[in-house]
């Protein structure tokens, strides 16, 4: 057999908080998103062949929920579908988000690049919750403001790939606030702007987390301990790069087991707490 699309995540060691049908469930999940993600960001593929490939994994959505699948990975995603209330805006709202990619490098404000994470990271904290079965009645800006924090990490780690793939996700009403230009998120050095720019954004996806917080429903929790572990091994992502002083240009930053550790225990805090 081969490795669950998961391994190697951040998210992999929230998956040991689940049942075995949930951690199959959400691996197909994990699957899709990861299997469209990687389309986007392909250098060898065509623009057009790009969104050729996405626009095929729409049709694969709508087999996926008519149980006609035709590969591995659909048939896993037709029994999740089966088993869980997943539904096609949980598809269709990442494939959208991901095909944003192909069209548009940059975003002018912050409202505008969470239109975007909406899409790619929201949508995708929804169905996870729908995994989770947790369907308290704030469970959708849960996820929303939980899926902002997540990406808005990925975003920051990802700062100098990214622009030397030619995007830049941080709005330029931010730049411009810190006096960054586009040019400082890439090459090797770290100008007092950028850092400025790196600890704004942070401050910011802190806030995010601390907002998922507190629209968890007590009453539910035993069904966010995934969620609440997810968000905390993001959140530790982003600690160590605070900690680093946000150097994040030369090699992309990991947690180690210990880190990965430190984070489950704070999720169960965070538990503890709710």
């Amino acid at each position: 057999m081969g490795k669950p699309p998961e391994a190697g995540s951040s998210f992999r060691p929230a998956f040991f908080l689940l049942n075995s049908s949930q951690r199959k469930a959400l691996s197909a999940y994990y699957g899709y998103a990861r299997n469209i993600d990687d389309i986007a960001d392909d250098p060898a593929i065509a623009l057009p062949e790009k969104a050729a490939k996405l626009e095929a994994w729409r049709a694969a959505v709508e087999r996926i929920f008519s149980d006609k699948t035709q590969t591995l990975l659909e048939e896993d995603l037709a029994g999740a579908v089966r088993e869980f209330p997943l539904k096609r805006e949980h598809f269709l709202l990442v494939l959208e988000g991901v095909g944003q990619d192909l069209e548009k490098n940059s975003y002018a404000t912050f409202e505008e690049l969470e239109g975007y994470m909406y899409r790619v990271a929201a949508a995708v904290g929804l169905g996870c919750l729908a995994v989770f079965r947790y369907d308290a009645p704030g469970a959708e800006l849960f996820a929303e403001k939980l899926g902002y924090a997540v990406q808005l990490t990925n975003i920051l780690r990802d700062v100098s790939e990214d622009y030397a793939a030619g995007r830049v996700y941080l709005p330029k009403e931010d730049l411009e606030r810190c006096g960054c230009a586009a040019e400082d998120l890439g090459g090797s050095n770290y100008p007092p702007n950028f850092i400025e720019l790196m600890k704004f954004e942070a401050a910011r996806a802190e806030r995010f987390y601390e907002e998922a917080l507190a629209l968890a429903e007590p009453e539910s929790k035993r069904h966010l301990a995934g969620a609440l572990a997810m968000g905390r091994l993001y959140r530790e992502l982003l600690g160590k790069m605070a900690r680093r002083g946000f150097r994040v240009k030369e090699k992309r930053l990991r947690l180690c087991a210990f880190e990965k550790a430190a984070a489950l225990f704070k999720a169960w805090l965070d538990y503890l707490k709710i």
